[in-house]
């Protein structure tokens, strides 16, 4: 790994499908080591949750490209997408029907250096509550928007 501890950016990153499949809302924060914050929180269309949490870390990473991190530490709760794309297993993926979104993350992690600066850790869902709070608030208001008026005549 390339840069020290004090140049180190950190992410973390989370998807949510309401109810899954459904609607897909995605939650991402990055912190840079002068103070920089990211915040990001938006729907991200129709899928399943693990298309949710790749389309988060796809998110989070093409948010990091502009700023060209030393290192980068990425941390989320979705075990099938860190062990997809965590090292040695960087070949063949085990997550079928996510080839696509796979393929688009490590375009992303080789465009900002590679293993030897981004790294990809799991943490429980309760060490990851900005993004999980971001994705959630994505998601959310669409569910309220989209319940039928009491007022609206035939609606």
């Amino acid at each position: 790994m390339s840069g020290n501890q004090q140049d180190a950016w950190l992410a973390w990153f989370d998807g949510s499908a309401l109810p899954n499949p459904g609607r897909i809302g995605i939650g991402a924060l990055l912190r840079g080591p002068q103070g920089q914050v990211v915040e990001i929180s938006r729907r991200a269309g129709e899928g399943s949750s693990s298309e949710a949490e790749y389309l988060a870390l796809i998110a989070l990473l093409e948010a990091a490209l502009p700023h060209q991190p030393s290192q980068l530490m990425v941390h989320g709760d979705s075990q099938v997408v860190i062990d997809d794309l965590k090292p040695p297993r960087r070949g063949k993926s085990n997550a079928k029907g996510l080839e696509a979104l796979r393929a688009r993350a490590l375009d992303l992690i080789a465009q900002l250096g590679g293993a030897e600066v981004v790294t990809m850790r799991w943490v429980p869902r309760h060490r990851n509550p900005d993004a999980d709070r971001l994705s959630q608030a994505a998601v959310r208001p669409a569910a309220a928007a989209e319940q039928p008026s009491p007022s609206a005549p035939g609606a």
